[in-house]
């Protein structure tokens, strides 16, 4: 699945999805409520990794707003992106990333080293992003 994130403002941007079957959705969202939330969410569930989360669900047909969203990874993929959202709104260091899923997924061995990483990347990444322009990932199906 295609993801863009377009940058409007400061205040705003827009999340645009297409799936593999061609169907697409679009959304506008204030930034300070929605940005990180949802880049901490692609970060945890790329890494984890967690294929029916938020953005697997949608992926399979759920929609940006949440609707048919549901199950115990979609549970465990929300109860990680809200702390992964605080430490990415901080530019918080590896150790409190390490801290924070040794409680969540222990026993997952560079898991803390992978998202710090894929966080820091979709950080520079939004940074770089000019006003108007726009972030382009890709979620595998």
């Amino acid at each position: 699945m295609r993801i863009v994130f377009a940058k409007l403002s400061d205040q705003r941007h827009a999340v645009e999805i297409t799936r593999s079957d061609g169907t697409s959705e679009r959304r506008e969202l204030a930034s300070r409520d929605f940005l990180r939330h949802d880049l901490a969410h692609f970060a945890i569930e790329l890494e984890l990794p967690i294929r029916s989360g938020y953005w697997g669900s949608v992926a399979s047909g759920a929609s940006l707003a949440g609707e048919g969203v549901v199950g115990s990874e979609a549970e465990l993929a929300e109860a990680l992106a809200g702390p992964l959202q605080t430490l990415f709104r901080e530019e918080a260091g590896l150790d409190a990333y390490t801290d924070l899923l040794r409680r969540f997924a222990p026993g997952t061995g560079d898991l803390a080293v992978r998202v710090h990483e894929r966080i820091r990347r979709l950080r520079g990444h939004w940074k770089a992003t000019p006003y108007g322009g726009e972030m382009e990932l890709f979620w595998p199906e």
